[in-house]
């Protein structure tokens, strides 16, 4: 059996957006990657604890999907401020 889903994964290399999602010790983390024209690496990171997840009633995907949508919006908003600023547009 393999187990790359088991191992973290290196953001892409190229100017793509990425995510990971971690589970462990009672806690999930998702974690949004993007980068800039230059390379650099910007990120965003949401550690939700399982107390913080059983507080929700009924179905938690639509929260999590709400929530990690806008934090994408806002990873995004950041990264093109700076590749702006980069071409000297801003």
């Amino acid at each position: 059996m393999k187990d790359r889903h088991l191992r973290g994964r290196t953001p892409k290399k190229t100017a793509g957006f990425c995510w990971g999602r971690v589970v462990r010790d009672g806690t999930v983390t998702y974690r949004l990657f993007r980068r800039d024209q230059r390379g650099a690496l910007h990120y965003f990171m949401r550690v939700y604890t399982i107390e913080e997840l059983q507080q929700f009633r009924g179905d938690i995907r639509p929260v999590l999907a709400h929530e990690l949508k806008r934090a994408r919006r806002l990873l995004r908003d950041q990264v093109d401020t700076v590749d702006l600023a980069l071409m000297g547009v801003s």
